[in-house]
């Protein structure tokens, strides 16, 4: 599948010429190794998507000229952000990777009291580096017209009072393996406002953490029976809300 490319709106002139920089464009030219003559989508940061018919390729850019545009509707109507306690190994990249291609708005990279290992912070501002790059090819190849933000490393109460200054009217779910808990399936939730889902490490959060989060306004739900690995069950909670918001249905249907 061809990714999208994300350009502001700026980079098409008023003539419809389109000019991409790097690195897309060592991707373009170098990667995909596109000829002039081809066809290439991009999506602006207003949501308009473009098809460009390829002139000049160089690695360092690349530029060509409008032949369609449409409105892009691949963004999900549901702003949902996904605040995850750091799951084991390489697990945080594979979070973003996922959740940004199915449409989180951000990510939340947190540290818990269970969360193991706890990373160095030259370590972990690599880290987020790297997750922000993984993000953004995933949201391009998801054909989205916007790149998720990933966030810094922080602890748990630093980025729900980050986030809640940022959305007063957010709404927050905080996932709980409880089967006594409303599912999220069917518990009361407004897809208009900005929702945020709250997962914890691999022990799930401290029963005190959790106390903290419903002081909040923290409600806790349930995914089922089941136990989800905690690099799973942000998934499946973002998966839930779009399904519920209409979003997982076909363009058109």
């Amino acid at each position: 599948m061809m990714p999208v490319f994300f350009i502001s709106r700026d980079q098409v002139s008023p003539t419809g010429e389109v000019r991409i920089g790097t690195p897309d464009a060592w991707h373009i030219a170098r990667v995909l190794r596109s000829r002039p003559g081809e066809i290439l989508t991009v999506v602006a940061d207003d949501g308009s998507e473009y098809d460009v018919r390829l002139d000049r390729l160089e690695a360092d850019q690349v530029t060509g000229m409008v032949v369609a545009s449409r409105r892009n509707r691949r963004e999900p109507r549901a702003q949902i952000h996904l605040l995850q306690a750091l799951p084991k190994g390489t697990g945080m990249a594979e979070v973003c990777e996922r959740t940004c291609e199915l449409g989180v708005s951000s990510v939340w990279p947190l540290l818990t009291k269970r969360s193991i290992p706890l990373p160095e912070p030259a370590t972990a501002a690599a880290r987020v580096r790297r997750w922000q790059a993984i993000s953004r090819e995933a949201a391009q190849l998801a054909g989205r017209y916007r790149s998720p933000m990933v966030h810094g490393v922080k602890p748990l109460l630093e980025a729900l009072e980050e986030l809640q200054a940022e959305a007063p009217e957010i709404q927050l779910f905080v996932c709980h393996e409880d089967e006594r808990r409303q599912g999220l399936a069917t518990v009361v939730w407004a897809w208009e406002k900005p929702t945020g889902i709250l997962v914890g490490p691999e022990g799930g959060f401290d029963p005190e953490e959790v106390q903290q989060l419903a002081a909040r306004g923290a409600r806790p739900v349930s995914l089922g029976p089941r136990n989800l690995r905690a690099g799973l069950a942000g998934l499946v909670a973002t998966t839930v809300l779009l399904a519920r918001s209409g979003d997982l249905e076909a363009i058109g249907g």
